[in-house]
């Protein structure tokens, strides 16, 4: 009984921590400059939009995940055997990153999104 019990509360739990994030969008193919949408997962942040610039920052996965508006759609593109897009996204909230450091929102990166990584709360 008592693992019956763990096991509704776990499933509980993570229902309600994706409700609090909306639906995963799977298809990139609908994102476009000016969609909103909040990213979970590792992400390097580039701050100069080119694609060979060197990395300022990694995103950590936490619950908060990175919200962000999208500015330019750059390109499709393979990068480390995943297939995905490059963009240049417009931080939306202030988030924490890897190093310590503490980012603040309005700030502007560039990002590769991996094919395979879903986003949250995706509004056009």
């Amino acid at each position: 009984m008592k693992k019956v019990f763990l096991s509704i509360c776990f499933t509980l739990i993570v229902s309600l921590g994706l409700y609090a994030h909306g639906n995963a969008l799977a298809d990139h193919s609908k994102i476009k400059e000016l969609s909103s949408f909040i990213i979970m997962g590792e992400l390097d942040l580039r701050t100069e939009k080119d694609i060979s610039s060197s990395v300022k920052y990694r995103t950590l996965n936490h619950e908060g995940g990175m919200k962000v508006t999208v500015l330019e759609v750059l390109k499709n593109d393979v990068q480390d055997d995943k297939s995905g897009k490059w963009l240049y996204i417009l931080l939306t909230a202030p988030m924490w990153v890897d190093n310590g450091d503490w980012i603040e929102k309005y700030q502007k990166f560039l990002i590769f999104l991996p094919d395979d990584m879903p986003v949250f709360n995706f509004e056009e």
